[in-house]
């Protein structure tokens, strides 16, 4: 009986277990069944979500207006057809090969680098010729380069605005889609459809200052898929989509005070120095215009350093340059005279300073003194001047605060670059009569932090009769069919009084002495005559170095001031500042004769 009890019960149990089972196929497969009606009724912004996450874009047409340098050369790019190339994986290349050989053929290139250039693409982008010129195609290669048919091989109408090789990338600056920044910036255009949320919008340097401009009429965009990595899958589901996000206006231009051969011969000389954090300025001296300015590093070439952080207009510590603001003080107070003969015993107790030259320099004028950059001379002629005076001739000469073209005209505001630092002379905890801060002050150290474009305008306003400039980047604004519709005037910020012509031209000499007898030695066999101040800028325990050189040339006839600062290096003793310095001025010089030879010619 018992037995008979315990068999029915475990039936009973395997049917309820089978009977479970069966509902949870059942159920299990109307989930799968409806999958897609659930997911797009209930929750479709998932569907649209994975779906984005598995397409990129590539802008081929930006939709924005031109910027150029004074001589109307384009830095953003040209319009034009261009051959237009996904990544190429190896199979891919074999797979190929006989088109890519007839393909390297109608663009003019060897088959060898069109390979490299290939397989060396992470995403789609223009190819170019050899050396990184521009390769524009003509209207018989476009139709030659449809027929081969390869995937992942267009030619495209573009205007090659995303160069990554184009100069003065941080300059210019970026562009992205921000909806925020769209809301913020232009509210009543998109409540009028003038823009949307997919709009590009500058985000950094020119494209930014001057970004309600340069929006025009809608870019076109090529959209590709990438696989789960992030990596273009070549030539698969490649679309076109045509004037999104664009207002329907003709863009403006704008001409820049920039000049393209100076600032590509700029940008060369930083590649081939191979410096990682760096700036160069180069400033015309009659007008105070901005002719080059270039940064290190170059975005896309290093993760992690904030690479479209434009280093010009950025503050970091200028060790002796600064001296050159203690020079014009004290000659410009009557404190000191440029023969006056100090003591340098190479060390200055009372504030525990140390001259770099071991035992010191012995008897010197002050002259030689700023020729020999003497830290014990410069903070003895600190205390004779006080905190407050180094700070109000740091301040005539452009220090302590923004210098970059600012103001009003026609009612509107106008900021060249936004995102320029002002600098520092005393920190607001720092006394200004505490003789040691003053002195570490003096020797551009201790809270003293200055930017590229202020050495290269605190040198150029060494011949504005005690003015200062207010350097442009920009000259003009065009309107679409080329007219000028806003012209940035020369401009002088304001001083409470100038500095005298004497002492301008005593300072001058000084630094002209620096490169004769001097630290700035190297200088003797350049193809000009040059002036100048080095520096060397401790950064604290582990950090390293900055090394500045700042100067002038040719100096008979100066024409150009430059402003080289490597940053955070570790040997004192690294010689590219002051290389660079001169290779820039020697790459000045070979610029003007090219162009008076190409005058000459008629070309």
């Amino acid at each position: 009986m018992d037995g008979r009890r315990i068999r029915w019960r475990s039936y009973g149990l395997t049917f309820l277990f089978l009977l479970a089972f069966v509902g949870l196929i059942l159920r299990l497969s109307a989930i799968q069944l409806n999958t897609t009606r659930i997911s797009s009724t209930i929750r479709p912004e998932l569907v649209e979500g994975a779906k984005e996450q598995h397409t990129q874009e590539m802008i081929v047409e930006s939709g924005r207006g031109s910027i150029l340098d004074r001589r109307g050369k384009p830095l953003t790019g040209t319009r034009g057809w261009r051959l237009i190339a996904f990544p190429f994986a190896k199979s891919h290349l074999a797979a190929h090969e006989e088109k890519l050989t007839q393909l390297a053929e109608i663009i003019g290139v060897p088959h060898r680098v069109l390979v490299e250039k290939l397989s060396g693409l992470k995403a789609p982008g223009a190819i170019d010729r050899e050396g990184g010129k521009d390769l524009v195609l003509t209207p018989s290669q476009v139709r030659e380069i449809e027929d081969l048919d390869i995937p992942g091989v267009y030619a495209l109408e573009t205007d090659d605005r995303l160069d990554p090789d184009i100069p003065a990338r941080q300059l210019i600056g970026r562009t992205e889609r921000n909806p925020f920044l769209i809301r913020k910036w232009y509210e009543e255009e998109l409540k009028e459809g003038e823009v949307d949320a997919h709009s590009q919008v500058g985000v950094t340097g020119l494209e930014a200052a001057f970004d309600s401009f340069l929006r025009g009429g809608g870019e076109h965009v090529l959209t590709y898929t990438v696989d789960g990595k992030g990596r273009p899958l070549n030539g698969l589901d490649v679309h076109r989509k045509e004037t999104r996000g664009g207002s329907g206006k003709v863009p403006h231009s704008l001409v820049t005070s920039l000049d393209q051969d100076i600032q590509a011969m700029v940008e060369r000389i930083l590649e081939e120095e191979e410096v990682l954090d760096a700036a160069v300025v180069v400033q015309e001296i009659s007008s105070g215009d901005i002719l080059a300015m270039a940064s290190r590093p170059l975005p896309g070439r290093t993760e992690g350093q904030q690479p479209w952080d434009n280093r010009a207009i950025m503050e970091t510590v200028p060790g002796s340059v600064f001296k050159t603001v203690v020079a014009v003080a004290a000659l410009d107070t009557g404190k000191v005279k440029p023969d006056e003969t100090f003591v340098c015993d190479g060390e200055l107790g009372r504030y525990g300073l140390t001259d770099s030259q071991g035992k010191g320099h012995g008897k010197q004028t002050f002259a030689e003194a700023y020729a020999n950059s003497c830290n014990i001379v410069f903070a003895q002629v600190a205390e004779r001047l006080g905190g407050e005076t180094i700070e109000a001739y740091a301040n005539k000469l452009g220090l302590g605060r923004q210098i970059l073209w600012s103001g009003r005209l026609s009612g509107k505001e106008y900021h060249h670059l936004h995102g320029e630092h002002s600098g520092l002379i005393f920190a607001e905890g720092t006394s200004k009569k505490d003789g040691g801060a003053v002195a570490q002050t003096a020797i551009g150290q201790r809270d003293v932090r200055m930017t590229p474009v202020q050495a290269a305008n605190m040198v150029t306003s060494l011949f504005h009769q005690g003015k200062l400039p207010s350097p442009r980047i920009v000259r003009e604004i065009r309107d679409g069919q080329g007219a000028a519709v806003v012209r940035f005037p020369a401009k002088r910020l304001p001083v409470d009084r100038p500095i005298q012509p004497k002492t301008l031209e005593q300072v001058r000499a000084m630094m002209r002495k620096a490169v004769t007898d001097g630290t700035a030695a190297g200088m003797k066999g350049a193809e000009w005559a040059l002036a100048g101040k080095t520096g060397t800028a401790q950064l604290g325990a582990n950090r390293g170095y900055n090394k500045w050189m700042v100067g002038f040339g040719p100096y008979e006839k100066p024409r150009y001031s430059v402003a080289v600062v490597v940053r955070s290096v570790p040997d004192d003793g690294d010689p590219r500042a002051l290389r660079i310095f001169r290779r820039v001025m020697d790459g000045l010089k070979k610029v003007e004769m090219d162009r008076a030879k190409a005058a000459r010619s008629g070309d």
